[in-house]
């Protein structure tokens, strides 16, 4: 097997534990509501520890995924979302090393410092789909397709919903929801590609 097949393979398998392990966090914590509550927050109480192996399986497989974009030998993937991606996987380490101030945004040094990382990974993972959505597009076809290309419009427009719910003091009880929206899309979209990419011939 190409090492980039098994570099996706090995993200895919990442991806579909992170999404997993998101569920878990609602699961152990279901005091917390989804729809204010940022997703940090479960990094706070007892569901530490899983939010850490939750962070982990997100940056192992994002830097799997930029190993077998890298590597591809089909349609090139564009290098601005192949670095993005590969910026993306190092600096969601601050996400995890910094803890969010629960209810807040950017209250303390420590809580300011991870809102700057969710901020710059949040627009990177973004790049990446940005960049890399029309070479997707071109290597599927049929319902995988149509999969990209739905994604492509659902993630632009819930991190545009997670910016105006920060900023609009009205609509932040909805924070949780278009966050969850954007992290969710932009998880699809990174063990999508994963899955085309170890399926390749």
């Amino acid at each position: 097997m190409p090492f980039y097949q098994t570099a996706a393979g090995v993200a895919a398998a990442c991806y579909v534990l992170a999404l997993a392990l998101l569920i878990a966090l609602h699961r152990v914590e279901r005091q917390r509501n989804p729809v204010s509550t940022a997703v940090s927050d479960y990094g706070t109480g007892k569901a530490a520890k899983l939010f850490k192996v939750y962070g982990a399986a997100g940056i192992i497989g994002a830097a799997a995924l930029c190993r077998a974009m890298l590597d591809y030998p089909g349609a090139e993937f564009p290098r601005a979302a192949v670095w993005c991606l590969g910026a993306l996987a190092v600096l969601r380490l601050g996400i995890f090393a910094f803890k969010t101030d629960e209810g807040a945004f950017g209250r303390t040094r420590e809580g300011i410092v991870h809102l700057v990382f969710a901020v710059v990974t949040f627009t990177l993972a973004y790049e990446v789909v940005s960049f890399g959505g029309p070479t997707t597009l071109a290597i599927t076809t049929g319902p995988l397709n149509a999969a990209f290309a739905l994604l492509g419009w659902i993630v632009p427009i819930s991190l545009a919903l997670v910016v105006v719910t920060m900023v609009l003091p009205r609509l932040r009880a909805f924070f949780g929801l278009a966050e969850r929206a954007f992290l969710v899309s932009t998880l699809l979209w990174f063990l999508l590609l994963a899955a085309r990419l170890f399926a390749s011939a």
